[in-house]
């Protein structure tokens, strides 16, 4: 049995929405792999071969095509036809594209979650607890921890419009390719205290129920794409 194996046996979990989750192989393989491009280990445009993968894990091949397309999903890979599986990479005017209909999605969620819920199923105290925590591992120079609080903080933000399909939009974006990009970019560390502060500008609108505040904060976030392609 691998390691991997003894793991994943038996293993359940729950969410932060109390659900009782089973965790299967495949969902190891992707966390092995995510951390592996998160270490800088594998880069954009390096290729991720399914046996070599299988045979380094001593596990069945089976395990490591769903993983692969799991992130294939998520915007963590691309693949081919003939070429192969590779890590993806993301052109300047696709991340812009990118901003955008995130930005118009989280913005929805916000507005949905204030206005036609009354902000009954958006969690304000973890938000302020994942603002908290993205303060503390700027601060300790762990920028993979502060984007894991990051990436919790609008994952929070979209469930809390209650609606299936906005979350399934959101999701089908490949957000946690965005964890993966601003690791790598390594040139945006100097910018991680600003993205704390405004951070803490959209917690705050979302708890005084501004949604007019929110929108304008979201807006002005993301990093500019300029600077992040200048590497």
């Amino acid at each position: 049995m691998s390691v991997l194996q003894k793991k994943n046996a038996g293993e359940k979990h729950l969410d932060r929405g109390g659900l009782l989750k089973r965790r299967v192989l495949r969902d190891d393989v992707a966390e092995y792999l995510v951390s592996a491009i998160l270490r800088g280990d594998l880069a954009p445009g390096d290729k991720v071969v399914e046996s070599k993968l299988a045979k380094e894990l001593s596990i069945s091949q089976g395990a490591v095509r769903e993983a692969i397309r799991d992130l294939a999903a998520q915007g963590f890979l691309e693949t081919e036809a003939y070429k192969g599986t590779r890590i993806r990479t993301l052109t300047k005017d696709q991340l812009d594209d990118y901003y955008d209909v995130r930005t118009e999605i989280e913005s929805t969620a916000v507005q949905w979650s204030i206005i036609k819920h009354q902000s009954k199923y958006i969690d304000i105290e973890y938000l302020k607890y994942c603002v908290d925590n993205m303060s503390r591992c700027v601060q300790e120079n762990n920028p993979r921890c502060m984007r894991e609080y990051d990436m919790s903080f609008h994952l929070t933000i979209v469930q809390g419009a209650y609606s299936e399909s906005l979350l399934r939009a959101w999701n089908s974006l490949g957000n946690y390719y965005w964890t993966y990009i601003a690791i790598y970019y390594d040139n945006l560390a100097s910018f991680l205290p600003e993205q704390i502060e405004k951070h803490q500008a959209m917690y705050e609108a979302i708890a005084s129920s501004d949604v007019d505040s929110y929108r304008k904060c979201a807006r002005g976030h993301y990093f500019d794409t300029e600077i992040l392609y200048q590497k």
